[in-house]
């Protein structure tokens, strides 16, 4: 499948061809939307070992939530995707709130 269009049909096979290329094993589960997929891991510390493969290279993290993580974002094959991941390390302290 070269590109995915807008259709859930499309998403669908997206993902199929998703696990394809990742390994069924190394996913716990997939979001299938319209527009975008969102890949949970089987383990959070391969997300980004995961994002890394299918070329997705933006990362924002969020340390204030317990555990935190990281989302990769990009585009795979002309669809958006995001891939959950361990948290890469925080640049600052979180505290609690308020304080």
């Amino acid at each position: 499948m070269a590109t995915i269009a807008g259709s859930l049909a499309d998403s669908a096979a997206g993902a199929s061809d998703l696990l394809a290329e990742v390994g069924d094993a190394r996913v716990k589960w997939v979001e299938v939307f319209r527009d975008h997929l969102v890949v949970h891991p089987a383990r959070l510390n391969e997300g980004a070992d995961i994002a890394a493969q299918l070329g997705i290279t933006v990362a924002t993290d969020y340390p204030a939530t317990q555990p935190g993580f990281t989302i990769w974002s990009g585009r795979w094959r002309g669809m958006e995707m995001f891939v959950y991941g361990e948290l890469r390390g925080a640049t600052r302290s979180v505290r609690a709130w308020p304080a």
